[in-house]
């Protein structure tokens, strides 16, 4: 096997097993976490065990994403989160999963930030890994910085500081050093 093969099916098996890991992670999630809407008197901090945050957009579920644990401060409204994995979904189906060992929620803006080599893959077979993923509330638009690989299962890879992108991977905005590579796939040349 040669370096680019063994390449091309180590990326798919990311792919497969990201895949795999966020669909049973988001069948199998039982415990709700809900952060009060009250004021609290002073600066608290609350531990976190299986925290859902669930977005919505015109009464169907926008993204989704599961905390394993983590802490809320309540004087900012920011929750930072430990092992992260969510989905977004159209059409009652997931067009993106993401997964992060941690992440940033901003309760007053609904940003999440996920970090620490967030990634993410979608139903078009794109991967992409960054410093930093986030969003925010049921704005369809995603942002990776800092270090983003977007790799394609047809063997396309494009490296770049920045990218921009909505959640089914149609509208895609690349800045900062990008630069693309073009590279043989497992399933043979790209030659047509």
């Amino acid at each position: 096997m040669t370096k680019k093969s063994i390449f091309s099916l180590l990326i798919l098996v990311i792919l497969g097993t990201l895949s795999i890991w966020a669909f049973l992670f988001s069948k199998s999630l039982m415990g709700n976490v809900h952060i009060s809407e009250e004021e609290s008197v002073g600066d608290e901090q609350v531990a976190i065990k299986e925290l859902v945050i669930t977005e919505t957009k015109n009464g169907q579920k926008f993204w989704e994403v599961y905390a394993e644990t983590g802490h809320y401060d309540n004087g900012n409204n920011i929750a930072v989160l430990k092992n992260i994995a969510g989905n977004f979904y159209k059409d009652d189906g997931v067009v993106l999963s993401v997964q992060s060992p941690e992440a940033t929620f901003n309760k007053d803006n609904k940003e999440i930030k996920l970090q620490g080599g967030a990634q993410a893959a979608n139903n078009k077979g794109v991967y992409i890994r960054a410093d930093e993923i986030c969003w925010t509330g049921s704005k369809d638009e995603v942002t990776a910085k800092g270090n983003v690989k977007i790799i394609k299962e047809d063997g396309l890879m494009t490296v770049s500081d920045e990218s921009s992108f909505d959640t089914d991977f149609t509208n895609l905005k690349l800045s900062g050093n990008v630069n693309s590579y073009v590279f043989p796939t497992i399933y043979g040349n790209l030659k047509k």
